[in-house]
């Protein structure tokens, strides 16, 4: 069975030493990144550190739209002249918090993650890539601290680990330890069907029409082992980016037989994409891999880039890629 690492005592010991933090997640957050950095400002709270939520958005997920108050968009001179620690949490590279990389330079970072792909940077890092969520990654720091669990640090780290296992969807075989953590969240308060409904729940019927758009206008590829979503500028005219059904699009496609793998093209500028990378769990394709290619990164089963590229010359280079891992 899965035991999570020790975290390095030198980590340790640099949060002990830390008086000011800034706690940063990656751009178009979703429920792990706001969650973890949430549950990470407490733990530090806890420990008497003066802690700052900064990330640079867009908060367009409607279950962390009601956070997003809680988080400067930018780290000041002021804050910065202080010399904060850098806490980098659900980030698999530098480049994944956009503008605000050139903010903290010089500063000392440590990263809290559980990407299995990115490049390495900053000064510390405790990463656990069989970690279900970065959320359970930082729940291994309250537990090395001995700080207290409660409901609310609890229902954060719940809502984090929901939200990267598709509420328990994702778990394979013999990774009971993680159950053993939910029990522990669940026994200090947390209550899974609430939190359910506030992932699942008040979807706008916009949302359900742009999602029935995209199934339409699917594409099968290689066999039938490879779904294309590609999104046009006037979808986002009619329905805007923050109704993009992103979870449901891919779990809908995943569950048509045969498909391993399946890539939504979301329009971010003219010539530039954000690329959605999902793969199923009986496929072999680790597309947290293949999106490091292309600059991104992510899970052997979840991952993304942001691609500048003309859209069928990027669309005809990612089937082959596909296809070259489908071989391997």
């Amino acid at each position: 069975m899965f035991v999570y690492p020790p975290v390095p005592e030198h980590i340790l010991d640099e949060i002990r030493s830390c008086t000011v933090a800034v706690v940063i997640g990656h751009i178009g957050p979703d429920g792990d990144c706001i969650h973890s950095q949430i549950a990470m400002q407490k733990m530090l709270q806890s420990l008497g550190v003066e802690a700052h939520l900064v990330n640079a958005g867009p908060f367009n997920r409607k279950e962390i739209s009601q956070y997003e108050p809680l988080f400067a968009s930018h780290v000041d001179k002021q804050l910065k002249e202080r010399n904060p620690l850098v806490v980098m949490v659900d980030c698999s590279t530098l480049d994944r918090i956009g503008y605000l990389s050139s903010e903290i330079e010089g500063l000392t970072i440590l990263t809290v993650d559980h990407h299995s792909s990115g490049t390495p940077f900053g000064d510390f890092a405790y990463i656990v890539p069989k970690s279900y969520s970065t959320t359970l990654c930082i729940m291994q720091l309250c537990k090395a601290f001995e700080v207290e669990i409660t409901e609310e640090i609890a229902n954060h780290l719940f809502f984090g680990f929901a939200t990267d296992t598709g509420f328990f969807k994702f778990i394979g075989p013999y990774r009971g330890e993680t159950f053993n953590l939910v029990g522990e969240l669940i026994n200090k308060g947390v209550s899974p069907n609430e939190i359910y409904l506030q992932m699942d729940g008040g979807k706008t019927l916009s949302s359900r029409k742009f999602l029935a758009k995209l199934l339409e206008r699917s594409e099968s590829h290689l066999q039938g082992r490879l779904m294309i979503v590609i999104e046009t500028e006037q979808d986002i005219a009619e329905f805007g980016d923050a109704e993009r059904p992103s979870d449901e699009l891919y779990a809908n496609l995943l569950g048509v037989e045969g498909v391993q793998a399946v890539l939504y093209f979301k329009i971010d500028s003219p010539d530039v994409w954000e690329v959605g990378f999902r793969s199923s769990h009986f496929s072999s394709l680790d597309v947290g891999k293949i999106s490091s290619e292309f600059g991104g990164g992510g899970h052997r089963k979840a991952a993304g880039a942001t691609i500048s590229s003309p859209l069928q010359p990027l669309k005809s280079t990612l089937i082959k890629t596909i296809a070259s891992h489908l071989k391997a």
